[in-house]
This record gives C-alpha cells, sequence and structure tokens, in this order.
C-alpha cells in the first residue's frame, strides 16, 4: 500500500445553509496525497468525531417538541443534517468559485457542483496556495469569482505553443480597423461560410461538428492532448474548408442581440403587510384597485401572516370584488361541494375499484407520491402525520373533480406549498384548483404544454442572448430539457420552502406577462451562463450542474434580473413575433418591406423606393460595414458569430425554423450570381432582419 500524505488540513469548514431551515454543518477540508494522485476532501466532524463532540451541530430552531396523549411527557428530538462529504481528485476538478464573503465552491468536469463551504478560521487563500502547488489556475475572462483549473505541466506546454503562435488564436481584434484586418481565424470562417452558401448540405455534413468542436470550443489544452491526433484533425477540417484564401471581405453582421437596448437596474420591494393591504379594502370588504395590488404584490411579494388571505384571492378561492358576506357565503358553498365530492371517491367500494381501473391507478399513484413528498418539512415529516393524510385526501378529491385531467406525478408538489399556507382542506382544495387551472397543460398525456414551453423559452434565449443558445446548440442542449423540472413543478424542487412561496405569489399575479416563470428560467440560465460555458459542459454536465444549485438560488438577485430580462425586450426593436406572443406584448408596427420573393434587380437596401438606395428612415444603419464585422466580432466573440450562423442556416435547410441569424452582404455582382443559383438559401439570410 502506498504512502499517503497530508499537505493541507484545515477546521472550521462549514457548509452555508441555503434557507433559515437548514443547519450550518462544520467539518474538516484536506488535500490529500495519495499513490494515485491528489485529492480534495471534506467531511462533516460528526462523521470523525463521537457525537459528544464540539463538532456536533445542533440547530435550536429545529429541536420539535411531540405531545402525546398518553401523558403528559413531552419528547424532544434534534435532528441532524446529513451532509455528504466531499472527495475529488484534482483531475477531475474543473473549477472553484469564490464569494465575496470568503466561502468557496468546488465543481467537477461532470458538472457536479458542490454545496458552497465558509472558512470560520484561517482563510480560503490558504487553500488555494496549497492547491496552486499542483495546478494551473486561470481566473475567467467573464466572472471574476470563477477560477478555472488544469493541469499544471499542460499549462506550461499551452504558453508555449502560444508563445509560438501555432494554435490560432479565437479573440476577435480590437476597435481598429476594418474588414480588411480580421484576424486568420476569423478570415477562415467566413471562408467556411462562402462554402456553405454554395454548396451547404455538403458543408455542412463533412464539416460542421469538427468545426464546432476542433475550432470553436475546443481549449487550447486539449490541443496540445494527444497533439499528433489533433494536428491532423485541424488539418483536415481546414482542408475540407477550401477557399479561405478567396474570401471576400466586404458583409456585414447583424444579430438579434444587437438589437436589444441596455438591460434597466430593478429594485425590489419589501413585502405587502397586513395595514398595506387594508387600503385596498373598503367597509364591506371589497378590494379595490385590484390590478395596482397585484402589481405591489409582485414587486415584493406578501408578509407570511397575510399570505393566507390573499393567496385565497390569487388563486380565485375568494373573488375580489365580494363583500364579507359574500365571501363567506361562497366559501360556505364551496366546503360543501368539496365534502360532497369527498365522499364519492370515498364510498367507492373494493368491488366497484376492481372494474374502475382509471381510478384505481390514479390512488394508487397518489398513495405513492404523498408519501415521499416534503416529508422532511416539520409540517409533513413523521410517522402518521395528519397533514400527509390530507394531502391524499385532497388529491383522491381532485380525481373527481376533474377526472379528465386526473393526477400526474408533480401535482402532490404543486399542492404540499398550499396546503401549509392555508392548513385547512377545503380551502386548500379550491386553491389548488385555481392554481392547476394555470399550470394545467404541463400535465398533458402527450407532454404538449412542457414542450410548447421550452420552444418558448428556446425563443426568448435565442434573441436574449445568441451565444448562450449557440453554444447550447453545439452541446446538444438547445432543446432545453434540463429546464424541464423547473417548468413542470414552478421551480418547487429547486428553491427552499420560504423562497417557493415568495416566487409561486409573484407568479400568481401574473404580472408582467403570464409565462413570467419561462423569464425566471432564462434569469436563472444568464446566472449560471459563465460556469457552464468556461466549464466546457455538455448536457449531461449541465443537468447535473443545474440540480447541484438547487437550493443555493438568489430568488431576489433571480426575480430582479427576470423583470430586467423584460423589461430589456419590451424597450428593443425588431423584435421577433414569436417573443412577443410569449411575453404578450404588443405587434409591432408594421413597416414597408420589399418584396417576396425580390425580384432579380431588387436590393433590399433600395426597397424604400428611393432608387437612389437612401435609407427610408433616420434610425437606419448607415455605419462602415469593415467596422460592424470588427465591432460585431469584438462584443460577440467569434463563438457567437459563427455559431449564430451555423446553427441558424442548418435549422432553416431542414425546415425547422423560418428566420435565420445572419445576414451577409457580398459583393453586387457575385450576389447576383448567388440569387440565381441558390434563390431560397440566399434570399434567406439576405432579409432576416427586413
Amino acid at each position: 500500500m502506498g504512502e499517503v500524505l497530508l499537505v493541507y488540513e484545515q477546521d472550521e469548514v462549514y457548509t452555508i445553509p441555503t434557507s433559515p431551515d437548514e443547519l450550518k454543518v462544520g467539518g474538516r477540508l484536506r488535500i490529500i496525497e495519495k499513490p494515485h494522485g491528489v485529492v480534495v476532501e471534506w467531511r462533516c466532524a460528526d462523521d470523525e468525531a463521537s457525537t459528544d463532540s464540539d463538532w456536533a451541530v445542533i440547530n435550536s430552531a429545529a429541536v420539535t417538541f411531540t405531545h402525546h396523549n398518553i401523558s403528559d411527557s413531552v419528547e424532544i428530538s434534534t435532528p441532524r443534517r446529513n451532509v455528504r462529504p466531499i472527495s475529488i481528485e484534482l483531475i477531475d476538478l474543473r473549477s472553484y468559485r469564490l464569494g465575496q464573503d470568503g466561502s468557496l465552491v468546488l465543481i467537477q468536469r461532470d458538472g457536479t457542483t458542490h454545496p458552497a463551504l465558509a472558512f470560520h478560521s484561517g482563510s480560503v487563500l490558504c487553500f488555494v496556495d496549497v492547491l496552486l502547488r499542483y495546478v494551473a489556475v486561470k481566473k475567467s475572462e467573464k466572472d471574476s469569482n470563477l477560477f478555472l483549473v488544469s493541469d499544471k505541466k499542460q499549462a506550461a506546454q499551452d504558453e508555449e505553443l502560444l508563445a509560438m503562435n501555432l494554435v490560432p488564436s479565437r479573440q476577435g481584434p480590437g476597435a481598429a480597423g476594418g474588414a480588411h484586418s480580421l484576424p486568420t481565424t476569423h478570415q477562415r470562417v467566413w471562408g467556411f461560410f462562402n462554402n456553405f452558401k454554395r454548396d451547404p448540405y455538403t458543408a455542412t455534413a463533412g464539416a460542421l461538428s469538427k468545426f464546432y468542436d476542433a475550432v470553436l470550443y475546443t481549449g487550447v489544452e486539449d490541443y496540445v492532448r494527444d497533439s499528433e491526433s489533433r494536428e491532423d484533425d485541424v488539418a483536415e477540417i481546414f482542408h475540407s474548408l477550401n477557399g479561405f484564401e478567396d474570401l471576400e471581405p466586404g458583409f456585414e453582421l447583424l444579430t438579434k442581440k444587437r438589437f436589444l437596448n441596455e438591460r434597466p437596474q430593478v429594485e425590489r420591494l419589501s413585502p405587502m403587510t397586513h395595514s398595506e393591504f387594508q387600503e385596498y379594502v373598503d367597509d364591506d370588504g371589497r378590494v379595490l384597485e385590484v390590478d395596482q395590488l397585484k402589481q405591489r404584490i409582485f414587486r415584493g411579494g406578501i408578509h407570511p401572516n397575510l399570505r393566507r388571505e390573499l393567496w385565497c384571492y390569487l388563486l380565485g378561492h375568494y373573488v375580489w370584488n365580494q363583500t364579507f358576506i359574500q365571501r363567506e357565503d361562497r366559501k360556505r358553498e364551496r366546503e360543501n361541494l368539496y365534502y360532497i365530492m369527498k365522499q364519492q371517491w370515498k364510498t367507492v367500494t373494493e368491488d366497484q375499484e376492481s372494474r374502475f381501473g382509471g381510478f384505481r391507478d390514479r390512488r394508487s399513484l397518489i398513495e405513492k407520491d404523498v408519501n415521499r413528498t416534503d416529508r422532511n418539512h416539520p409540517f409533513f415529516e413523521g410517522e402518521h402525520n395528519p397533514n400527509v393524510t390530507l394531502l391524499h385526501d385532497i388529491l383522491m378529491t381532485f380525481v373527481m373533480y376533474n377526472f379528465d385531467l386526473g393526477y400526474v406525478q408533480g401535482m402532490s408538489d404543486l399542492l404540499a406549498p398550499i396546503l401549509y399556507v392555508t392548513q385547512d382542506e377545503a380551502t386548500a382544495f379550491w386553491c389548488f384548483v385555481g392554481y392547476m387551472d394555470m399550470v394545467y397543460r404541463n400535465f398533458d398525456m402527450d407532454q404538449s404544454g412542457m414542450k410548447q414551453q421550452l420552444k418558448d423559452m428556446h425563443q426568448i434565449v435565442r434573441l436574449v442572448d445568441p451565444e448562450l443558445m449557440s453554444y447550447l446548440e453545439v452541446r446538444d442542449s438547445a432543446n432545453f430539457y434540463f429546464c424541464f423540472r423547473w417548468l413542470l413543478v414552478r421551480f418547487k424542487r429547486e428553491l427552499s420552502y420560504a423562497n417557493t412561496l415568495r416566487l409561486w405569489e409573484v407568479l400568481w399575479t401574473g404580472y408582467p406577462c403570464p409565462n413570467f416563470h419561462l423569464l425566471v428560467a432564462v434569469a436563472l440560465l444568464d446566472t449560471e451562463k459563465d460556469t457552464i460555458m468556461e466549464n466546457k459542459f455538455g448536457f449531461t454536465e449541465i443537468l447535473k450542474h443545474i440540480n447541484d444549485i438547487s437550493l443555493r438560488i438568489d430568488i431576489d438577485g433571480t426575480l430582479k434580473k427576470a423583470e430586467a430580462i423584460y423589461l430589456q425586450v419590451r424597450s428593443s426593436p425588431c423584435v421577433p413575433d414569436s417573443v412577443r406572443t410569449v411575453l404578450n406584448l404588443p405587434a409591432q408596427e408594421p413597416r414597408p418591406s420589399p418584396p417576396w420573393p425580390p425580384q432579380k434587380n431588387d436590393r433590399s437596401g433600395d426597397s424604400d423606393g428611393n432608387g437612389g438606395g437612401k435609407p427610408a428612415s433616420s434610425n437606419e444603419d448607415t455605419t462602415d460595414t469593415g467596422g460592424d464585422v470588427v465591432e460585431a466580432l469584438s462584443s460577440l466573440g467569434i463563438v457567437g458569430v459563427v455559431s449564430n450562423m451555423i446553427g441558424s442556416a442548418v435549422r432553416h435547410l431542414s425546415g425547422d425554423d423560418d428566420m435565420i441569424d445572419a445576414h451577409l452582404e457580398v459583393p453586387q455582382q457575385e450576389r447576383q450570381q448567388e440569387e440565381e443559383r441558390e434563390g431560397c438559401f440566399e434570399t434567406a439570410l439576405s432579409h432576416q432582419f427586413v
């Protein structure tokens, strides 16, 4: 057995709780040299000491009292949080994140993102200093808190290669110079598109995947590894993309992102209090200025003491303009109706159930799900918990209320917080009915509702962040399946209970648009974008990373960003109609457009009828073409530029999309020849933003 050497050890390294209900668990962080390699380990102190040790952590807020009817005895339980130990071989460490508060988050190559660690004694910098003995660390260019880890010897070889200029740089040029000063890499890239326009199918089939992986997204360290085969691959790619030297530099690049205004800063308010709500209620109990009230809830949420009453309004159990008396009458009638429906399923005999397959299957699924829904929450924990029985009964009654929809896995996740807030069976049922009226499409048997939401999200990300969209397309992740759980149960599995309640009441207001939950998802992706892209995560790693950030989401920051994205899109021109529909934005005013398809002698720039090519509007972009190239490549990077064009062109060729993300301007004579030869493809490229 080989020697094991402890090179770093730090006590009092705590996990950072993600909600007030969680425990802060202390442990020991180590770096150990083992025969097979260097390992970073963190273990809970309880795993290494007796339960009587000073390391034992008890959260006084988590102490529970259980009263037994048999006697006056009180049982005190002190639950401990079971935290999985961390063990990472350095070869598997892809990056780490340092928080402003000195916290440390370790991220593996497979996408695993470990809980944040806080150093109560000592400093995280000491850990980093020891880490630097074994690995090379590079600070992310996009995220100042993210640090990328690579093999030390490999990094040294990379520096030598870069100094020799053997590997073409992926960085765009500076502001100086025009189109003719583009670096060789960019000229080769645009040469590929020159080929792509002439023979798109052959160019795509023969070089697309290699081009993406080896030129766009493969880091320098990957070129060095297995260098001979890498050189052969790159040579083969560039050989297949012939015609680089004949590239005409005159072109203009337009992307949707250039048409988006700056993203504004957004602030949120404190939760609405009971006294504030009373200002909206008249003497008879009617709620006035409902739209203004909903906007106030959207801006800050609801105080917990007021939540039960206002949830009944937001979910349709109460009617805004009813008086106190009318509200009580409605509540009583609905309560009676609930118990009538409940009695229907409770009186189904075993003999009836044996011939009622749909009912039997739904009951079985409900019984299975309620026994694993939020059982770690104090409201549902413990054996024979009556609240779990209520959860079961409400779901069974919903089956009788809407047998067409019945019960689908995930509904119990939506009901549990409602029951926790209302703490009344009939009230929880009718509030749940109101919620299901909003999200019933999530539970279509053919998943058409979920698929549509993922498509809508695709449209939004494609507009708001084409660079991220291009990256996801390359990594076979543009279907956004890793967001499926987010949308299905409205982020309930990703947030603490308290944050789930805050988010849901914001979504129920319907402000600023009915699909605001999609913008919340886009905001989360925007937050994680740099981590995903810098670590070069593929679909599996993205899915793992998304799962690992659950319970570590900043809900206030996410809501601010989501609203800011909405305001950014709403204020921007040239937003596609598909996105306007999703976000419920007014239709764009029609503008003069060239005939479709254009005549042979028509030029898209002359469609205003001025003959001389003058712009039809003073807002027309008259910037020098070469300057646009440099500006676009500098702002988006070669990754965003190339990926947008390839991904969109391929979608157009396959018939999946009727919009193309690039506009190529070639010399007039060549362009006329291309129109004559290929018509449809060139026309689509030329008129995207008409």
